[in-house]
């Protein structure tokens, strides 16, 4: 009787196995846009050397949602080169990882401007310091796509920080603070999808 009984639940178990084989687990990947921080005019003040014009430049990427408020996060480097009679001609680097909220007007047939929004904690590391600001920005998505089920196309932003950030380190060993600023970035979004994460058993 317990051979019995032992038989039979090793083939239940070998039967739930195959119906979970043929049944794929899906996973949702979000749109991402990639985009470059253009070079705009910011004023960093320098320890006993004055204020000095930097334009910081970069790139990155940035996971948005498909609503039209969205969990938003993505990560960003930008360079900033100083040109300082102080310090010589350095550059430092400054690497941010974003988190927010983000908004988006719903699509609309026939209309391929969708204005977007978004409120960010922006998380830093620049040499050994680490810094935290908040960040807001604007701008407009232009969709290439109707059919697309996620935003997709390319995008404008108008950004502003407006807090100071404290370095420890912008060249020269001197450390400074980047003064609240306006920036701006072109990038595009890249439609997400549906895929396959994992098979049972496999």
């Amino acid at each position: 009787m317990k051979t019995l009984i032992l038989g039979l639940i090793l083939l239940a178990a070998a039967g739930a196995a195959r119906a979970a084989e043929a049944k794929p687990v899906w996973k949702w990947v979000t749109a991402n846009e990639y985009y470059l921080i253009l070079p705009s005019a910011q004023s960093l003040h320098i320890s006993g050397a004055g204020n000095e014009s930097v334009r910081p430049w970069g790139f990155g990427f940035m996971a948005v949602g498909n609503e039209t408020f969205s969990k938003a996060g993505g990560l960003q480097l930008r360079g900033v080169k100083v040109d300082s009679p102080a310090i010589g001609p350095k550059t430092f680097y400054m690497l941010d990882m974003l988190l927010g909220m983000h908004y988006m007007t719903p699509k609309a047939p026939g209309k391929p401007l969708r204005f977007k929004a978004g409120a960010f904690a922006d998380f830093g590391l620049s040499d050994t310091t680490l810094y935290m600001a908040p960040v807001i920005a604007a701008g407009l998505l232009y969709t290439t796509s109707e059919t697309a089920e996620t935003p997709n196309g390319f995008t404008f932003d108008i950004t502003y920080r407006p807090t100071d950030i404290d370095l420890d380190n912008v060249g020269g060993g001197r450390s400074g603070a980047l003064k609240p600023a306006l920036g701006f970035k072109v990038g595009y979004i890249f439609e997400g999808f549906w895929s396959v994460k994992n098979k049972i058993g496999t």
